[in-house]
């Protein structure tokens, strides 16, 4: 049976005078938070990460202006507070050594954001390792929410977690492919002798711009020198030793050791006029030193 109402108020909710003196003393002991309105009323502070190379901005249109547009309209969207704009122009998508990207994981590491805003994912970066590094390592761990503006995606569920590893391997693919064609390309230049980058050995240099070897007379002085005292019957630590008294140095000016000279002698193809390059050997297009 219902118990009779006073007043419109079942009596089992009404209180004595001192009881509800207590209890609205107790209450404004209270400091109450709603978490999730906190948080709702917090304002977020959002990085903009642009990053374009020079071949990316020609053939694909992913201007710094464009993405910088685009990018800041999102974050405008989205009621967040635009806290910087990291900016790499010209840095490969390859490397995570990138000058803005690095001050911006320092900002968030301090705690000056709380999110971040990209254009695509691939701007992030083109390998998948590294994608995974930033956004599982780095972004999840500090609580910051990734979104990208051309996939739609975000951080902030588990779909778009899923989703954005997905893409990052599509990225790593990419790459990888992109890889294969350039080193397709230099096995093509090896087969005719020329030169297809890298550091090159001492007694040869290379000219801005060009990818061929040039004889650098002073050191193919030396070079020769390194095979005349071989001939000679002296092992390897007794040429380095000669070739400091008579006053050679390497390539970068230092004296010689042992395992420099090993090295020297081990190009001997190189400086015989060979060019050899992933198991390709061709007559060199460069001036043979011995």
């Amino acid at each position: 049976m219902k118990k009779p109402l006073k007043d419109n108020i079942p009596q089992n909710f009404t209180k004595s005078a001192n009881r509800t003196k207590a209890l609205s003393e107790q209450c404004n002991n209270i400091e109450y938070v709603n978490t999730a309105n906190a948080n709702e009323l917090k304002t977020i502070k959002a990085a903009a990460y642009i990053r374009v190379s020079t071949d990316e901005q020609v053939e694909n249109g992913y201007s710094l202006q464009l993405q910088r547009e685009r990018i800041t309209a999102q974050i405008t969207a989205k009621g967040w507070e635009l806290f910087k704009i990291y900016e790499d122009g010209g840095q490969s998508g390859g490397k995570l050594e990138r000058p803005a990207l690095q001050e911006m994981l320092t900002d968030i590491e301090v705690g000056n954001i709380q999110a971040v805003v990209i254009y695509k994912l691939d701007r992030l970066s083109r390998k998948q390792r590294d994608t995974m590094y930033l956004i599982e390592d780095v972004f999840l761990k500090q609580n910051i929410e990734l979104l990208s503006i051309s996939e739609s995606l975000d951080t902030s569920s588990p779909t778009g977690r899923a989703m954005i590893g997905m893409l990052s391997v599509f990225a790593q693919l990419e790459r990888d492919t992109i890889t294969e064609r350039l080193s397709s390309g230099r096995k093509q230049k090896a087969t005719t002798g020329g030169y297809c980058g890298g550091n090159s050995a001492i007694g040869y240099n290379t000219k801005r711009g060009k990818k061929s070897l040039f004889v650098d007379k002073n050191k193919a002085d030396t070079v020769r020198r390194v095979f005349v005292l071989k001939d000679e019957g002296l092992k390897l630590q007794e040429i380095a030793d000669r070739l400091n008294i008579e006053g050679h140095t390497t390539k970068q000016g230092a004296k010689f050791s042992s395992t420099q000279v090993m090295r020297i002698l081990n190009r001997r193809r190189l400086y015989e006029g060979t060019y050899v390059y992933s198991g390709i050997t061709a007559d060199g297009q460069h001036a043979a030193i011995i």
